[in-house]
């Protein structure tokens, strides 16, 4: 026995037979745990209170015989093999021991033999129980995959693949199929198993995939519509034994519904979206002339009656002139809004050192009356709309200096690589923003102060978060008030500075 002394069961009367036996093992090299019982009662109680490896009988003892023993050892210790020892045993009786089940026989004239008997004996045990394990550990694995098989959610079928005298794969044949799939394609199982594919089918679909699996080794995936009119599957097939495959059926069709209805509404949305942004160009472009015929009539007004006009009047037409001035500004603002996505311009690669330049000299008056100073560390060249990237900058840099503290306006423009992206920063000293308007400033209207305290209409960040996102970047502010603010935003990295 593998890693421990084995355990002998001698049954025998005489102690001079037994101290035989035990010199004769232990010259054999066994050293065997012994367990020595003289009658049936003793014998009895040592196969209740142990488990022996091997039991050495003796055939012949008062009011008990080795037979018996081997009896009773069958009874209660099945597995364990048993030897009958005797001093004369004729053809007929050995032949009658092992008919009972007896391993073996030696006579005590020649228990030279006793040592290769026991060991043998050891030895076919030992395999007993190894292939008893293993046919237990299958039994439990089957259970395991019975149960697997059965319960799943997913469709399981087992096939066979069929081939003709050439070796050309020609057909399957379904071998077990579990519930789910029974449930799944509307078919009961004793229809399908055993059948032909062409049968069950009317032609043996997917055998093509089916015969390059069990060629290649490798299992494939793919949708099926076929299996059952009205549904989509997920079928998975995979090799499992020479000859046969298995499949893995998995109802899709809730899904591939609801990818459909989402590409509707994304067609809807982009279409929803396309006539917003048109309506929102031709509207912005339409109102631009009433405006202005507003506003020149208003300072021809002013110009011909100025002198004619009282106090009150004279306050009516400069309310009026800026309100016709904020009208333009906002429509201005919207047509920029809406050109963004519409105006889709190739990429170019775009120094942005150069398109900062632009953007500072379009703002010379606000930097000039401002006193303001704008620094920028090197900045790379990547592709991008110079025309929106400008107009980005501008407006991120605008804002910096309109939005300033009491102090001088200091704005500088900054950029590190992380990943597959650049990430621009453009920090200043100004006023800062709370907390909980870092979201919302980058929405369509939302202004933090009064206009008579800061001029704007409310979308000029949220054209700069439009030019962001359709560079496929994103823009985020940190700041806390009276500190300034670090506006940042990503672009893909198209080459290095």
């Amino acid at each position: 026995m593998t890693g421990r002394r084995p355990h002998i069961l001698i049954l025998e009367d005489s102690e001079s037979d037994y101290v035989l036996a035990m010199r004769e093992l232990a010259l054999g090299g066994l050293n065997p745990e012994i367990s020595w019982v003289k009658d049936r009662s003793a014998f009895l109680q040592a196969l209740e209170s142990s488990d022996p490896d091997v039991a050495l009988l003796d055939h012949s003892l008062p009011g008990f015989d080795g037979i018996s023993a081997l009896k009773m050892l069958q009874e209660m210790r099945p597995d364990v093999p048993a030897i009958i020892v005797s001093g004369a045993i004729g053809e007929e009786l050995a032949i009658e021991t092992m008919k009972a089940g007896a391993s073996d026989y030696v006579l005590k004239q020649r228990i030279e033999r006793l040592v290769p008997v026991t060991l043998r004996a050891l030895q076919e045990t030992e395999q007993l129980l190894a292939r008893r394990r293993a046919e237990e550990a299958l039994l439990e694995s089957r259970k395991r995959y019975e149960a697997l098989f059965s319960s799943s959610s997913e469709g399981i079928c087992v096939h066979e693949l069929m081939r003709d005298e050439s070796g050309r794969a020609v057909n399957y044949r379904p071998l077990n199929v579990n519930p789910a799939l029974e449930q799944m394609i509307g078919m009961r199982k004793e229809m399908m198993v055993g059948a032909l594919a062409s049968d069950i089918y009317g032609s043996p679909i997917h055998l093509e995939r089916f015969a390059r699996v069990m060629e290649t080794g490798e299992s494939a995936s793919f949708e099926d519509t076929r299996l059952r009119p009205g549904k989509t599957f997920l079928v998975s097939a995979f090799p499992i034994e020479p000859g046969n495959f298995a499949t893995l059926v998995v109802d899709i069709t809730y899904r591939k519904e609801l990818e459909m209805q989402l590409e509707q509404r994304a067609e809807e949305l982009a279409r929803s979206n396309d006539e917003l942004q048109q309506f929102a160009y031709v509207a912005s472009h339409d109102l631009q002339e009433p405006l202005r015929m507003v506003f020149s009539y208003l300072a021809l007004l002013e110009k011909r009656c100025g002198d004619d006009l009282d106090d009150r009047a004279k306050e009516c037409i400069y309310y009026a002139k800026e309100g016709a001035i904020r009208a333009r500004d906002l429509v201005q603002d919207l047509l920029e809004y809406s050109r963004v996505g519409s105006r889709t311009k190739p990429s170019e690669m775009a120094d942005m050192e150069r398109l900062l330049g632009l953007a500072c000299r379009n703002l010379r008056e606000l930097i000039r009356e401002e006193g303001a100073v704008i620094d920028h560390d090197p900045l790379p060249r990547l592709p991008a709309d110079e025309a929106q990237i400008t107009a980005l900058l501008q407006n991120l840099v605008s804002n910096a200096i309109k939005f300033h503290g009491p102090g001088r306006p200091e704005v500088r423009v900054s950029c590190c690589e992380e990943g597959g992206d650049w990430i621009f920063e453009v920090r200043d000293n100004g006023i800062g923003i709370r907390m909980e308007d870092q979201e919302r400033i980058f929405l369509l209207f939302q202004r933090l102060h009064t206009r008579e305290e800061y001029e704007g209409t409310g979308i000029g960040l949220a054209i700069a978060k439009k030019i962001v996102e359709r560079h496929g970047g994103r823009i985020w502010v940190d700041s806390r008030p009276g500190e300034g603010s670090s506006f940042y935003f990503t672009l893909p990295n198209g080459c290095s500075r």
